[in-house]
């Protein structure tokens, strides 16, 4: 049942070109095309496009995976539709991924996409000068998970409390920029592209994730029965990915047009100095034990106490399970 929804949720199919290829090259990407693919939800948050420059690029075949990703707006319906197994794997923040951890206990996160900067933020209408100006005010968290925390730590650095703003549920982001706008809400915790679709509109940004480094990374995770049974396909993930992060990083204006015409994101929209894209080195750094925000455990540990304390979680998680750092410490 889980694989006939994963196949009914693939919004679309990005399949390479063969216009130009050798003749060796189309049969390899037959030859993957023809295998159970690896179905990855992503949003349009700029530090997971290396999935689709990868894919648009060939590294996926060449590394001899069939991963279909599914391209939407709205991360909360992913996270929910992953909750219920219709994805093999999902991008979310690092919050997010956690908080799946209620509803799907066995999810396990294998790798780090980015550390998001300024590409995380609060934009507020104009009236809103400050933080301190939130008080009373209505504001609604982009993603669900992470948002809260960023959130109660911003209110913190400003000497308010959660209480003292209204919360207001979102439905998707594209609604909440509007509600924005029209003034029915009076702040948004949001990603790009949608930090920068909003001050287009008119708001302005108070709060980035510059202002807490390291809080805010972004990752990829996968259940725990598709780790136990496709670990070659995962690891086969994992080494296009990276060629497609080593790709945008030393051709960028080439990775931008590529992405850009695979999704439909403005080349503008794909910038990365809101975020630091992680390479695989910068990945075995932050796949290790530690005692700060350089350490993904943590990190983590940090959202799980929170949510444990807000009751999202239940019961705390293993992070040595949760967490699986053997994928990227086996890649060379």
């Amino acid at each position: 049942m889980k694989t006939f929804w994963r196949l009914c949720l693939v919004v679309f199919m990005v399949t390479l070109p063969l216009g130009g290829c050798s003749g060796e090259t189309n049969q390899q990407s037959l030859a993957v095309s023809q295998r159970t693919p690896l179905v990855i939800a992503v949003n349009p948050w700029v530090g997971f496009m290396p999935v689709v420059l990868a894919k648009e690029k060939g590294f996926f075949d060449a590394e001899g995976v069939n991963v279909q990703y599914v391209y939407g707006e709205s991360s909360r319906q992913q996270r929910l539709e992953f909750e219920a197994g219709a994805y093999d794997g999902i991008m979310l923040a690092l919050g997010s991924l956690i908080a799946v951890g209620a509803k799907a206990p066995d999810t396990r996160i294998v790798m780090l996409t980015d550390i998001s900067t300024t590409g995380d933020a609060v934009v507020a209408r104009p009236e809103i000068r400050s933080i301190a100006d939130l008080r009373g005010k209505r504001i609604v968290l982009g993603a669900a998970g992470y948002g809260e925390v960023v959130v109660s730590v911003m209110l913190q650095q400003a000497g308010l409390k959660t209480d003292d703003i209204i919360w207001v549920p979102m439905q998707n982001e594209s609604e909440t920029l509007r509600m924005l706008k029209d003034g029915r809400v009076d702040a948004f915790q949001t990603w790009e592209p949608f930090v920068s679709r909003a001050v287009a509109e008119g708001a302005h940004v108070i709060f980035t994730g510059a202002d807490i480094p390291g809080l805010i990374p972004d990752g990829v995770a996968f259940h725990g029965e598709v780790v136990q049974q496709r670990p070659d396909d995962i690891r086969a993930f994992l080494r296009g990915w990276f060629r497609g992060v080593d790709f945008w990083l030393a051709n960028p204006s080439e990775a931008e047009q590529v992405i850009s015409q695979a999704v439909g994101l403005k080349p503008e929209e794909l910038s990365l100095q809101g975020l630091e894209l992680l390479t695989l080195a910068r990945n075995k750094e932050f796949f290790r034990k530690g005692e700060d925000f350089s350490s993904v455990y943590y990190a983590a540990q940090v959202y799980v106490d929170f949510f444990l304390r807000k009751g999202v979680l239940s019961k705390s998680l293993n992070l040595d399970e949760y967490i699986d750092a053997s994928f990227i410490h086996s890649l060379p």
